[in-house]
């Protein structure tokens, strides 16, 4: 992807980048103007509701900051606060030694509340797939033969009825999501589509990772915050709520 850079005079360097692609641009009497196919945009006008539009294509504000209170501690994220006058989407990525080994998770707008004019969300657990030691993982068994088109998996040993529970998904030990349970005996379940799967096949059951999964663990977090609405966004701050790991 391409990007505007901007120069800080001030800064005397690069501090940001712009996802619009003008022909050529001005700083004039405070105001910022630019050219695209012959046509002049003044960029800072105020009296202009609409934002995040440029040259008719709507774009998005992403802020990706590093939170790492306490680097040499393992932490776990507990929540997350916005100084804003509306809400955004975060997604959280927890590292733990490097890029290839991450937790990742996504607070969505619905998910903050407002508390004496801030913005707070509790940070949702892992939802990478793949993870089999985190706690909405759990065997149910070796496939026995399949019934009514495939929706109904009979087992050859009684499931594990404590851990499932209806709306809960199916997965092969290749992490691939093959259904969602629909109702569930001793020893069969029926899911809502047919399963790919064969007899003699060890089926995995998954709950919601966002609520049932490990929560968030690592040295370093990095947060980027996501707004896709075409209003007027002001963002005055934005931090975790980490605490020690305690192994």
């Amino acid at each position: 992807m391409s990007y505007t850079i901007a120069f800080d005079e001030g800064a005397k360097g690069f501090t940001s980048f712009f996802s619009y692609l003008p022909d050529f641009m001005i700083g004039m009497n405070n105001d910022f103007f630019t050219v695209k196919d012959g046509q002049l945009y003044l960029h800072n006008d105020e009296t202009n509701n609409v934002r995040n539009n440029f040259y008719g294509v709507n774009h998005n504000t992403e802020i990706t900051y590093i939170e790492n209170s306490y680097p040499s501690e393992v932490k776990f994220a507990k929540a997350i606060k916005l100084e804003a006058n509306r809400a955004v989407t975060a997604d959280i990525k927890a590292y733990i030694s490097d890029s290839d080994d991450s937790m990742d998770s996504r607070v969505s707008v619905s998910d903050f509340v407002d508390k004496e004019g801030m913005k707070y969300a509790y940070v949702r657990r892992n939802e990478n797939l793949g993870n089999y030691t985190d706690k909405n993982v759990y065997g149910l068994g070796v496939v026995a033969n399949l019934a009514n088109g495939g929706t109904t998996l009979n087992f050859t040993a009684p499931l594990p009825k404590g851990s499932i529970a209806v709306g809960d998904k199916l997965i092969d030990t290749a992490g691939t999501v093959l259904s969602t349970i629909v109702s569930y005996t001793d020893t069969s379940i029926t899911t809502d589509v047919a399963s790919a799967v064969l007899s003699g096949d060890f089926i995995i059951g998954l709950k919601d990772a966002r609520i049932e999964a490990g929560v968030l663990r690592g040295y370093n977090f990095e947060v980027m915050l996501t707004d896709t609405g075409s209003t007027k966004l002001e963002i005055y701050g934005s931090s975790l709520k980490v605490a020690k790991s305690a192994p």
